[in-house]
């Protein structure tokens, strides 16, 4: 029996799903006005709508950009987009219009994404080095064909469609080599017939695939 390696998951960052970036309101909803004073946030302060409701906090900056955590919803925005007022920091959209324009760009990348994951499709990891192709989708899984023909699988989380349907990792090549590395040695030490799992910094699983695979 072969063994197809389940990568589960990558020490912090590199393994982070990219936030959905919604950075307007979802058609329909009511305009806020636009706030007036730029502003410079700090990771863990309150963030508010232009009347004064709770929509989240900050988790992470990054550049030019700050990622919103609203408590079920992740969205990164431009610093720009955020203003300071009496009560704290203020973006122009509500909670609500917050986590249903993520939510539209989830399901938007989420389609993309489908659509790119056809068989031989090639996947590049973030630093754009070769990875492999894809040998077979089965729900959230995606086996992926390594340049030495072992398949590693990994979950579609971790894979994100360009705009001309190319798939990218979202980890470098190192972070996905030494992965791959992790959950190969974990299944090596494993008894005959029983899954493997490892708990390091990337934490990986082994299950039984059909032989010829």
């Amino acid at each position: 029996m072969k063994k197809s390696l389940i990568v589960a998951s990558l020490a912090a960052v590199s393994m982070t799903p990219l936030a959905a970036h919604a950075q307007a309101a979802p058609a329909g909803a009511a305009p806020a006005a636009a706030p007036a004073a730029a502003a410079a946030p700090t990771v863990g302060a309150k963030v508010f709508d232009t009347q004064g409701g709770e929509v989240g906090s900050i988790e992470k900056l990054d550049g030019t950009n700050a990622v919103v955590f609203t408590g079920t919803k992740r969205a990164t925005l431009p610093v720009s987009a955020i203003a300071k007022s009496d009560k704290g920091l203020v973006i122009s959209m509500t909670k609500a219009q917050l986590e249903a324009a993520v939510a539209a760009a989830e399901t938007k990348t989420a389609g993309a994404l489908d659509t790119a994951l056809v068989a031989d499709a090639k996947i590049k990891s973030k630093d754009g080095q070769a990875v492999g192709t894809v040998q077979k989708v089965e729900g959230e899984n995606v086996t992926v064909a390594l340049a030495d023909g072992n398949p590693v699988t990994v979950t579609k989380q971790y894979l994100t469609a360009g705009a001309d349907g190319s798939l990218t990792l979202t980890m470098n090549a190192a972070e996905f080599k030494s992965a791959v590395a992790a959950a190969s040695q974990s299944a090596a030490t494993a008894p005959a017939g029983a899954d493997a799992k490892a708990n390091t910094n990337t934490q990986a699983a082994a299950t039984d695939a059909p032989a010829g695979n």
